[in-house]
């Protein structure tokens, strides 16, 4: 597991930061995509907040569901290394997907962590009525994705509205999360022009803060509530 630092607990009487997991899948560990991940999380943690970088390929994350895993008659037997990733979830108030666009669609590993662990003793009647997922419920949704191909060839072929619609709010309204975002860096190649490279990078830090941002006003709202 990658992590990025994490600050010491809160004094008592004081406010826990608020904590962003990031989780990244891209299997080469010096993809541009593992660059973006640790921008990121390096941001929040300048902001003040909490960051946790989940590189699922690192961690040799098993993507593939097991029948004793999914939803029915039987109880759900819920793995070890699905209840790791359900606990710091709980603890997040926003999910970070950092992923390159793979023939359409993202990698077979953050499928499988779709399937495992944000789906983890989900039924399709409760996605299907957006009942809302435990440790889902009320968060944030942010991907940031790369693509070696421009925006407006993928444009052209539809790619874009489709993982935008298929996946990004098709998980948010299933899992009842909230206001999901997406960042889209094309054109991601080998020997990247450092100027092209720094610029994106720079999108990511600009995508981190305002999300530092907003779930500071959100925190502070909350506490305001609770007081009156």
């Amino acid at each position: 597991m990658i992590e990025a630092p994490s600050r010491p607990a809160e004094a008592s009487g004081q406010t826990t930061p608020p904590h962003h997991l990031v989780v990244l899948a891209n299997p080469e560990p010096a993809s541009f995509d593992h660059g973006l991940a640790d921008a990121y999380a390096t941001t929040v943690e300048t902001c003040g907040q909490r960051a946790t970088l989940r590189d699922l390929n690192a961690i040799g994350f098993d993507p593939v569901l097991k029948a004793g895993e999914r939803p029915g008659d039987r109880a759900v037997d819920i793995a070890a290394d699905v209840r790791a990733e359900i606990d710091l979830l709980a603890v997040s108030a926003i999910l970070v997907l950092v992923y390159p666009i793979w023939f359409g669609g993202p990698p077979a590993i953050l499928k499988g962590y779709v399937d495992r662990v944000l789906g983890a003793d989900y039924s399709f009647r409760q996605f299907r009525e957006g009942a809302g997922q435990g440790h889902l419920r009320g968060k944030r949704l942010l991907s940031i994705t790369t693509s070696g191909t421009s925006i407006p060839w993928l444009h052209e072929r539809g790619q874009m509205l489709s993982l935008r619609e298929g996946f990004d709010v098709y998980l948010e309204r299933g899992f009842g999360m909230r206001d999901s975002q997406h960042l889209s860096i094309d054109n991601v190649v080998p020997r990247l022009s450092p100027r092209y490279a720094a610029e994106q990078v720079e999108r990511v830090h600009e995508a981190a803060r305002q999300a530092c941002a907003t779930l500071l006003d959100e925190s502070r709202a909350g506490r305001m509530a609770a007081r009156d």
